[in-house]
């Protein structure tokens, strides 16, 4: 049996299933334990990844769960901004856009090697070779 999800494509109902546990952040099972869980084979769970459809799903879920625990993430941030953590004040304005690391590379070709370059023969030299 099918149906169609919130994302307007037809999935199975096994497939609904191994998305949400997929998905759940709750969940702490493995994909082993999701595909004992939801009954089909190894093979099968794994081809579901291969189905655009399916991953779309899958996603759209992740990005539910993540979108719902948003606030409690920026306020945990805030929080250890304001406990002094350098890195979260540096990711905070990585995030807002106020913070952008240049990255500079300097190259000291006295430790890079030798480099061997061509003899260059003067021009009686090149005349006498022809």
């Amino acid at each position: 049996m099918s149906k169609q999800n919130q994302t307007n494509t037809i999935l199975t109902n096994e497939q609904i299933q191994a998305a949400e546990l997929l998905a759940d952040p709750s969940y702490k099972g493995t994909r082993s334990a999701i595909i004992k869980k939801v009954g089909v084979c190894r093979t099968t769970f794994y081809d579901w990844f291969k189905n655009p459809d399916f991953v779309n799903y899958v996603n759209s879920l992740i990005d539910a769960y993540t979108d719902a625990e948003l606030a409690v993430v920026w306020r945990a941030l805030i929080n250890k901004c304001k406990a002094g953590d350098t890195q979260a004040i540096k990711l905070y304005f990585e995030l807002k856009g106020k913070y952008k690391q240049e990255v500079k590379q300097e190259i000291d070709v006295n430790t890079m090697g030798v480099i061997l370059l061509p003899e260059i023969k003067e021009d009686s030299d090149v005349s006498a070779d022809i």
